[in-house]
């Protein structure tokens, strides 16, 4: 699902730490982070990248609301919120 790369956190631990938001639904903004590779499949996240850099996020779709769907970024790569949350309801339009 679609979710923007907002800031580079640490290049520790290696490969680098970045932080990514998505925006569920109802507006609410989540915070990943999380290692860069887990989010970029091109290698452009990175401490010299320019940011915000749009991105899609690895998710499950478990459930579909008309124009809503529920997701979870549990599977496959077990990410989660710094809050702790991996299961979201967001737009269709919002899907990859």
């Amino acid at each position: 699902m679609r979710a923007i790369a907002v800031r580079w956190v640490a290049d520790e631990p290696f490969p680098g730490v970045v932080e990514v938001q998505l925006t569920d639904a109802d507006g609410r903004p989540w915070s990943f982070v999380d290692k860069a590779p887990i989010f970029d499949g091109h290698d452009v996240l990175n401490a010299s990248a320019k940011y915000p850099i749009d991105l899609e996020i690895a998710c499950t779709v478990l459930d579909r609301l008309a124009d809503r769907v529920v997701v979870t970024t549990a599977k496959p790569w077990g990410i989660e919120t710094v809050d702790r949350q991996s299961r979201f309801v967001v737009r269709l339009d919002q899907l990859g």
